[in-house]
């Protein structure tokens, strides 16, 4: 006697189903949109700039005082430049944080010298020759300025 017949099983092909692979469409679209949503958008951009301002005059005032020379910092509606006195003239700096530097897209320097451009000049003693400068972005506006003491203030401009 033979033993009764097993039911044949219908062999499935590997891989994934079309419902198995739309769920995990969906799952990834889910997940890009919130990271989307909640990386940092534009509306710091303005305060990051000058942050970076403020803590670039320090950095040249620094410098001025370690090197015994005279540092200026040229801001002008492009972006800013760094150069030490050396012999009378001016000679660019350029190494480490001292590059020039260009603003992004839609910051606008709203407030300057009467030439278009305000000079911060740092002396090797540590005294300062400045004033302030006006950021503007969107609506926004910070104000860069740098005391007689050579302190560095960033405030939000009314």
């Amino acid at each position: 006697m033979q033993p009764p017949a097993r039911p044949r099983r219908t062999s499935r092909a590997p891989g994934f189903t079309l419902v198995e692979l739309m769920v995990v469409l969906v799952i990834l679209g889910l997940a890009g949109v919130a990271v989307v949503l909640t990386a940092p958008g534009d509306e710091r951009q303005l305060a990051r700039e000058a942050d970076t301002l403020a803590a670039r005059l320090v950095r040249a005032q620094e410098e001025a005082i370690l090197t015994t020379r005279a540092v200026r910092v040229t801001v002008d509606p492009e972006g800013y430049a760094f150069s030490r006195q050396n012999f009378g003239g001016w000679q660019p700096l350029q190494d480490g944080p001292f590059g020039v530097t260009t603003w992004h897209e839609g910051t606008v320097l709203a407030a300057s010298g009467p030439d278009g451009q305000t000079t911060f000049r740092f002396d090797p003693t540590g005294a300062v020759e400045g004033g302030e400068v006006l950021l503007r972005r969107e609506g926004g506006a910070v104000r860069v300025r740098l005391d007689d003491a050579g302190g560095v203030q960033v405030d939000a401009a009314r």
